[in-house]
């Protein structure tokens, strides 16, 4: 009987524990534009508890990219990988500011219906965009008029959402090219479509994915970006250092039947991810300039009007 009793009290303060550890844990949201290679360290670090650790209770919620920013702003959100929404946001005056980097430059290739062979093959025809004023818009135009297309009067940009979206688009016939990232990319070459252009050829300094807060937040919750930041370099770095595992995870994660795509992807994935989440200076300064002529700014965009490494540099510390 007093055996019985002992183990009911037990059970009881382990019940009791847990529930006040988990009221204890502040919820803060994250939009991700879609679950992609890009995003995966940060459902990592969410999956591994880093964010558990750090005292965070985080609600990841699908929004897509400009409407990411507004999301961040309205306070809907407290953070948002859109990474080149929130860039271009900031450089526009938009008091927001990206406080981490995941992925320093563009994963994306530029992928045709297999007719379509070279860039001139692409006039007068559908080219498929995620959203209005958002990292694919601003890679797919500078890929086409760097190759001779005028992207408001030789092709018509759609805005269709979602990378699934766009992937049927394509498979369908809807759109004669987008851009891609991995996994869809890989599983479009096996079907025999195109790569017409791969975007770090054209722009090998970008964020990709990143920490974008409003300046509010920074001023009033400090603490709670820096746990945000800590654990999400933790997640990147046990992604990193755990192949199998992340491989495992991205076949989870991304429902993948082929464990050997899956692999490949996780193998180009290291290349292209930042190191600590904080770029260098040479980076910082060739991401301002083409935002800067991207968006039509005359004049000199200060690097503190959209960056805060602050807490990248005391987590790394």
């Amino acid at each position: 009987m007093l055996t019985m009793m002992i183990a009911s009290v037990t059970c009881l303060v382990l019940f009791l524990s847990a529930n006040i550890s988990s009221a204890q844990l502040k919820k803060v949201r994250l939009a991700i534009p879609t679950v992609d290679i890009v995003t995966l360290p940060l459902k990592m670090a969410q999956a591994k508890g880093f964010y558990q650790k750090e005292g965070l209770e985080v609600e990841i919620i699908l929004i897509a990219g400009a409407l990411g920013v507004r999301a961040v702003v309205g306070n809907s959100v407290e953070f948002s990988t859109a990474s080149g929404s929130i860039l271009a946001a900031a450089a526009r005056g938009v008091p927001v500011k990206l406080v981490s980097v995941i992925t320093a430059k563009p994963t994306f290739d530029l992928i045709s219906d297999p007719k379509i062979q070279n860039f001139q093959q692409l006039k007068g025809k559908f080219v498929g965009i995620s959203t209005r004023g958002g990292t694919f818009e601003h890679i797919t135009r500078l890929i086409l008029e760097r190759n001779q297309l005028h992207p408001d009067k030789d092709v018509t940009i759609l805005a269709l959402g979602r990378q699934d979206a766009l992937h049927l688009a394509l498979k369908t016939g809807r759109i004669a090219a987008a851009i891609y990232s991995p996994p869809r990319s890989l599983m479009l070459y096996r079907d025999g479509f195109h790569k017409l252009a791969v975007s770090g050829d054209y722009l090998p300094h970008y964020p990709i994915g990143g920490l974008g807060v409003t300046d509010e937040l920074i001023k009033k919750r400090p603490a709670d970006i820096q746990a945000f930041v800590k654990a999400t370099l933790a997640g990147m770095a046990y992604y990193r250092r755990n192949r199998g595992e992340s491989i495992q995870f991205i076949v989870k994660e991304l429902k993948m039947p082929d464990e050997s795509l899956a692999a490949q992807m996780f193998d180009w994935h290291q290349t292209v991810l930042a190191d600590d989440g904080r770029p260098s200076p040479t980076w910082v300064n060739a991401v301002l300039d083409f935002t800067r002529k991207s968006l039509e700014i005359s004049a000199p965009i200060p690097a503190e009007q959209v960056f805060d490494f602050s807490f990248v540099d005391k987590a790394n510390r």
